[in-house]
Formats: structure tokens, C-alpha cells, sequence
């Protein structure tokens, strides 16, 4: 259910659908995602393998009651997955669990067919016989319309009516092989999810807590850090073409039995590509910071009137702590103003005044070196 099928070149991730994202967008919208309630769905989840396994001997009596609660936080889950790449343009079918219970009635405590016009013929075409290899539990879907189906808090487990024949055996092992897949499927899906926020998070934020981009070796000790609790599930990879609008391209594809083995994937292309997701220091969003310019601070508006970003806010703010802090830009900064207003009152052309910048900058760099004395750099640069 939550498997994925995802193409890589350069730094462009291509889905199976023929969405094609930029490096990182998609693990940038799980950075930016708010859900709450996390841990308790995650609970839920853990519980259901045990509440919903009929081969226990504790199995519940009210096993209908559970799976209902369990039904209403998997479709809880499924929503999450419909709001964020590559599972939003996904049809999830809610309802997993009443229309499994349905498939298996007969393990059940008394069937509900007599009463209704919902035949047993009108989902058997569908599936296998009893022979077959058991399907999944996607494979069992009887209908859309759920009104048609029995409640689960009707369900109530009969252990002696399921062992007593073989057909009955059978399909209790079958109904459990499918619960197990269910189960595993959706605690793996939530527990990614969250892994996102309290691993993944600080472990890209503790690699650009420096003003440049990792390097290898730290990359490799933050790593350590976080090593057996980063990644979870597997993945698979081969060679795909894709025919695009210009030319066709050869690309890496992969698939991946999770979302968290995808994310992990996506995350070291990142900081292989140097295209790394970083939170804003003014705004406290995340965007991508890519290999060109490496900053703390975003490009979105924070200001229209004039138009300002985070990171213009940052470079003001920046230069006007340089030059309260540091001599040689206070003398610059001084200066400059100075043979601006010499500039826009006429008495310096353009061209005067831009050989003067550069030959002020020259001067600012060799004060910074410490090739010139405080006192002849301030006499120079007023010339």
C-alpha cells in the first residue's frame, strides 16, 4: 500500500505518475508538515497486532470493537498520506478492515448475508478460490459502499467455530497473514512519519549549524550519531528511460518498500548534491539551500513595500553589526557614504566613483590582513 516507485536524474526525482520534483521539495514538505496526535495513531497501531491477531490465545472476545477504533486511526492515516507527495494524487480506499472482516465472515460468530441483498456472489468474482494462493489485503476490497456491510462492532471472534473444519482453519490463517501485512504496513507508515520530526530534523540541522556546507567528515560523525534509528524499510535499484519533452533520459530507479526508506534515500542525495534543507533563523521555515550560496536564511517576502526577504532582513542586519563591531568596515561604510554623496551631488562621475569602490575594497581587504596600519588605511581611503 505504501510502496513507492521513484526515477532519479539529475538532481530531479521523477513518480511513477509523471511528477517530476526538484531535489528535495518532497522531503521539504514533510520537514514543513504539522500533524498532531502522532504517537497516539503510532499506539494504535502497535496494539492492533496484537488485538486483531486471532492466532493468540488472548484474542479479545470484542474483537469487532477494537477493529472498529483501529479502522477510524488507519483511515485517520490514510488521510495524512493523501495531504503530501508522492501519495496525494494516490486513491486510498478506507474501510480496510470492515471489508476484510466481510471476506472472512464465516470465522466469525454468524454470518449476515440472510438479511441483506448483498450476495456472496457479488465480491467472490473478485477474488481468488479457496484453493489459491491467499491475496492481499488491497485485493479484498469488496465495494465503495460501505452502508452494504456489516458494522464491525458486530464481529465477535468464535474460537471453536473457527477450528472446527479445515475450511475454517484455513481461512483464520488466511485472515491473520493478512492482518499481519496490514498492521506491519501502517505502524511502519506512522512511525516514519514521525522519525521525520524527531531524527531526520536535528539530524540535518546539526549538519549546517556552521556557516558552510558539511564536510565528509562531519557528515560522517553526525551520522554515527543517529546510525540504527535513521533509516527503516528497503529498497531496490535499477535503470529506467523516460521519454521527456526535449530527449529521452536514463534514469536511476528505485523502489522502496517505505516511506521512511524513500525519505532516507532522498535526504543523502541531498547533502550528496549539496542541496540541503535548512529552517530559516528569521522565519523558522524550511527551503532548500542549494550548492551555490550557502546562507541560513530564505528568499521569501517578508516585505513588499520594498520588497524585502529574509535574507536582505539578515544582510542589513548583518552589516550594521559588522560595522558596530569591527573598525575597519565602520572607516568603510564611513567613506563610502562620504564619496556617494560626492556622486549624487555631481562632483564625482560614475565611472570616478565606481574605480573608487573597488580601489576601497582593496584597501578594506588588506586592513582586514593586516597589511596596513589603522591609521594609513583611514588617510587612504578618504583620497
Amino acid at each position: 500500500m505504501f510502496e513507492i516507485e521513484a526515477h532519479y536524474h539529475d538532481r530531479k526525482i521523477y513518480l511513477s505518475d509523471g511528477r517530476v520534483y526538484p531535489l528535495g521539495e518532497i522531503l521539504l514538505r514533510y520537514f514543513s508538515m504539522n500533524f498532531y496526535d502522532l504517537g497516539e495513531l503510532f499506539d494504535v497501531c502497535e496494539r492492533a497486532k496484537s488485538e486483531l491477531n486471532i492466532s493468540s490465545l488472548f484474542c479479545p472476545a470484542d474483537i469487532g470493537k477494537c477493529a472498529q477504533e483501529i479502522e477510524f486511526t488507519y483511515d485517520s492515516i490514510m488521510d495524512i498520506a493523501k495531504s503530501l507527495p508522492p501519495y496525494d494524487t494516490k486513491h486510498f480506499r478506507h474501510g480496510l478492515l470492515r471489508n476484510l472482516f466481510a471476506y472472512y465472515n464465516d470465522i466469525f460468530d454468524e454470518p449476515f448475508y440472510e438479511d441483506s441483498e448483498f450476495e456472496v456472489d457479488d465480491y467472490n468474482e473478485h477474488f481468488v478460490n479457496a484453493e489459491s494462493t491467499p491475496v492481499s489485503f488491497e485485493e479484498m476490497y469488496i465495494t465503495e459502499d460501505l452502508k452494504e456491510l456489516r458494522a464491525l462492532s458486530d464481529y465477535e471472534f468464535d474460537s471453536k467455530k473457527v477450528f472446527s473444519n479445515y475450511e475454517n482453519r484455513k481461512d483464520a490463517a488466511d485472515f491473520t497473514t493478512c492482518i499481519e501485512q496490514m498492521t506491519n504496513e501502517f505502524s511502519t507508515f506512522i512511525e516514519d512519519v514521525i522519525r521525520v520530526k524527531k531524527i531526520f530534523m536535528p539530524f540535518i540541522d546539526e549538519l549546517c549549524d556552521h556557516n558552510s556546507y558539511p564536510t565528509t567528515q562531519k557528515v560522517i560523525d553526525t551520522f554515527q550519531k543517529y546510525i540504527g534509528v535513521i533509516s527503516s524499510g528497503s529498497m531496490c535499484m535499477g535503470h529506467t528511460i523516460i521519454e521527456t519533452k526535449k530527449d529521452p533520459i536514463l534514469c536511476e530507479t528505485y523502489r522502496f518498500t517505505s516511506l521512511g526508506a524513500f525519505l532516507y534515500f532522498e535526504l543523502f542525495k541531498c547533502i550528496e548534491e549539496k542541496f540541503m534543507p535548512v529552517k530559516c533563523r528569521n522565519c523558522g521555515r524550511w527551503f532548500i539551500m542549494k550548492h551555490t550560496t550557502f546562507s541560513h536564511y530564505c528568499k521569501r517576502l517578508v516585505s513588499s513595500n520594498p520588497p524585502k526577504t529574509c535574507r536582505d532582513n539578515a544582510m542589513s542586519h548583518n552589516f550594521k553589526e559588522k560595522i558596530k563591531s569591527d573598525p575597519v568596515w565602520e572607516i568603510y561604510n564611513r567613506a563610502y557614504k562620504q564619496h556617494y554623496a560626492r556622486y549624487m551631488k555631481k562632483k564625482m562621475s560614475k565611472s570616478q566613483f565606481a574605480e573608487w569602490s573597488d580601489y576601497a575594497i582593496k584597501l578594506r581587504q588588506k586592513a582586514v590582513d593586516g597589511e596596513l596600519e589603522m591609521e594609513e588605511y583611514q588617510r587612504l581611503i578618504r583620497i
